[in-house]
């Protein structure tokens, strides 16, 4: 291994103690809202900065280590599968707004997306888990869900990277 690769690792592991972290926090202060589930997705905003500094394979790595991590920490085998499945789908969709982010497409828009699209994955995990369709009805509430905090997200994500990437252009 070269000194770069070995500081993208530490890198990468430094972003899922992070993204662990923010877990964890967002635990401790439930959203001020009477919809049970919602949450302002704090740890995805390490997805979308792996995503936007190193690209997919960050995204997905860290993605994956987090959701292990945390189920096995914090809160079991269930949330595993919710999060997995959101979280892979949600990071599969960033991954193409990322790919055509020269034609227009922006960190917010991206993680608008993503925030859209993992609570449909896990809607579609609630499906497959509890053997019923009627959990989408509960679809267009967490549609509008996933646009409010996918915005949130994008915002501040899309402070944190090019502040990442001069610091870490900078010590390459």
């Amino acid at each position: 291994m070269n000194h770069n690769e070995i500081k993208k690792m530490v890198l990468f592991a430094v972003m899922t103690a992070v993204a662990i972290i923010l877990h964890f926090v967002e635990g401790l202060f439930p959203m001020p809202v009477a919809i049970p589930g919602i949450k302002l997705g704090l740890p995805n905003i390490v997805s979308i900065v792996a995503l936007y500094l190193f690209g997919p394979y960050a995204a997905f790595v860290i993605l994956i280590l987090r959701v292990f991590i945390t189920s096995f920490l914090y809160s079991g085998f269930s949330s595993l599968i919710f999060s997995l499945t959101g979280g892979l789908l949600s990071v599969m969709v960033m991954s193409l707004f990322w790919k055509f982010r020269e034609k227009g497409f922006s960190i917010i828009s991206a993680s608008v997306a993503g925030g859209v699209f993992h609570n449909v994955g896990q809607i579609f995990a609630a499906v497959a888990v509890l053997r019923t369709s009627a959990v989408f009805s509960y679809l267009p509430v967490l549609i509008v869900a996933g646009v409010a905090t996918g915005t949130i997200t994008g915002i501040v994500s899309g402070i944190i990277v090019p502040r990442l990437s001069r610091i870490y252009h900078i010590n390459k």
